[in-house]
């Protein structure tokens, strides 16, 4: 499987997803709703480098992000502090998880 969007409509249709998948995210200036994402089933991907990585994400310009288990989590983490969440607040509850490998927590 291969899937390429933007991490908006992979948020809206995160639970749709095997959690077993991996998230890629083409690195622009900044992470936002509309940064492109390539979701793939790493056990799927024959062609590995040397570090037994896949090699399509990357040839494609793609990089490391989370894996869809993860991003299924800080959605659920986020759903249950603030079942009316914006758009915004997910991406921060995202970029969070991301550099601080923790949810976030929201003042409600």
């Amino acid at each position: 499987m291969r899937l390429e969007s933007n991490l908006e409509n992979v948020m809206s249709e995160i639970d749709s997803f095997e959690w077993n998948l991996y998230a890629y995210i083409y690195p622009d200036n900044s992470i936002c709703m509309s940064s492109l994402i390539l979701i793939i089933d790493d056990d799927a991907e024959e062609e590995r480098d040397d570090d037994d990585e896949p090699i399509y994400p990357v040839a494609k310009g793609y990089k490391s992000f989370l894996s869809v288990a993860d991003l299924q989590s800080i959605k659920s983490n986020l759903l249950e502090q603030k079942p009316d969440y914006s758009q915004n607040e997910l991406l921060s509850a995202v970029m969070h998880y991301y550099e601080n490998d923790a949810f976030i927590l929201i003042n409600s």
